[in-house]
């Protein structure tokens, strides 16, 4: 049939809509027309432009652009071209019209607002791994390059991904999604292989794994359809540094990027390296630690040419509730790629001894080397003077005098 034999067209009926992590998919069934709308981006002078895809019955694709949906033109532009590539007749302004207004609809209704008199919330925060990860809520674990990071996050992922229990954490099971925009696959891999054989898994892993080049923030559409179709529970992105997609030393980097992580509502652990020594997290902008729900300092001990590691992991930021008392973990490299991640006594190793609590310490202390006064534990610990002795006046179930002037602790 010719262009000047067309029928004319039908009224288009609105079509269907399902909207899975931002992507829309829209289907005309009376006029056989398939559109797939992703990427929305909405810039300051608030224009609101997408990526569609056009499909239809018998043509198959027709067009793929990225259109202004609130420019006439645009939209002309794109129906005026379907109209030119198809064999059928439709009213492709009707139905470009319907596909703007419909999302330009939903994209700016946004949630829904709700009374939370009626909200009936759990009497205590669901945990995707407890205690470190709080459902849906984003925790961030920063320290020194080369000190464990991306293994103790995979060995966290590992745990949901095997719903592994241990005295250490507690999981609720879910698949796993691994942002890497630092090593290969094949060195991802090696690492989960060796963390689960360590579990006595043989090397079994159903972690996800994608290698990445663009920014979180610019590819958050496709990420958001990964994490659909996947039904991923818990997002692990290594690193902030080139995945926030600027200057990560800048509040609107640190923003921008939990923001399209937020967008995800799934659980995720975030690695970064420290930029910057004695810096309140791991960069300048200490959005990288109020924006997640738990913040982590890394800190390790390892002796030159030695297949063990020791590393403190600091709870230093949370949202509701306690901080949490520092952990030390042993990360030993055996032979048969093989990976353990076992707790030990953070006072065990004696790098890590001045991150517990002033109490503690001064325990360790007294332990070591008997009876002190304030002034000689003081002298031993580093610790302020009037802090040691306000601890040992207030924790007597803890500490005994001994004498006028000196302390012991109570066994």
């Amino acid at each position: 049939m010719t262009m000047q034999e067309q029928t004319p067209p039908m009224p288009t009926v609105p079509p269907t809509v399902t909207i899975i992590g931002g992507i829309y998919n829209y289907q005309w069934e009376q006029e056989s027309v398939q559109i797939i709308l992703e990427r929305l981006r909405e810039d300051s002078r608030r224009t609101v432009t997408a990526e569609i895809k056009i499909s239809a019955r018998p043509e198959g694709h027709i067009h793929q652009t990225r259109i202004n949906l609130l420019a006439t033109r645009s939209r002309n532009e794109v129906a005026r071209y379907c109209r030119e590539r198809c064999q059928r007749s439709r009213d492709w302004e009707a139905i470009i019209e319907q596909l703007c207004v419909m999302t330009l609809d939903v994209f700016r209704e946004g949630e829904p607002v709700v009374n939370l008199g009626e909200v009936d919330p759990p009497a205590e925060p669901i945990y995707r791994l407890r205690p470190f990860i709080v459902e849906g809520e984003a925790t961030i674990i920063y320290g020194e390059g080369g000190i464990g990071k991306s293994f103790l996050a995979g060995f966290m992922a590992a745990t949901v991904d095997q719903n592994l229990s241990s005295e250490i954490c507690d999981p609720l099971p879910g698949k796993v999604l691994y942002l890497d925009y630092e090593t290969t696959r094949d060195i991802a891999a090696r690492r989960f292989q060796s963390l689960t054989r360590g579990f006595g898994f043989g090397g079994t892993s159903s972690v996800i794994y994608r290698f990445c080049h663009q920014s979180l923030p610019s590819d958050i559409g496709e990420i958001q359809r990964i994490v659909a179709e996947h039904n991923i529970e818990l997002v692990v992105v290594d690193s902030a540094g080139p995945a926030c997609g600027g200057d990560p030393e800048s509040a609107a980097s640190a923003i921008n990027y939990f923001t399209a992580l937020r967008s995800l509502r799934k659980s995720s652990i975030t690695i970064a390296h420290r930029s910057k020594s004695g810096s309140v997290g791991p960069f300048g902008s200490v959005y990288w630690v109020n924006y997640p729900r738990m913040a982590y300092e890394l800190k390790k001990s390892q002796e030159v040419d030695d297949d063990v590691m020791h590393v403190a992991l600091i709870h230093r930021k949370v949202n509701d509730g306690r901080l949490q008392r520092p952990l030390s973990f042993k990360i030993e490299w055996l032979d048969a790629g093989v990976v353990t991640v076992t707790p030990e006594a953070l006072e065990e190793v004696p790098e890590f001894v001045t991150e517990l609590p002033i109490a503690d310490q001064c325990a360790v202390a007294l332990r070591e080397h008997g009876p002190k006064s304030v002034k000689e534990l003081v002298e031993i610990t580093g610790m302020n003077s009037r802090s040691v002795s306000v601890v040992l006046s207030r924790n007597r179930n803890k500490f005994r005098r001994i004498g006028n002037q000196q302390w012991d602790v109570i066994d």
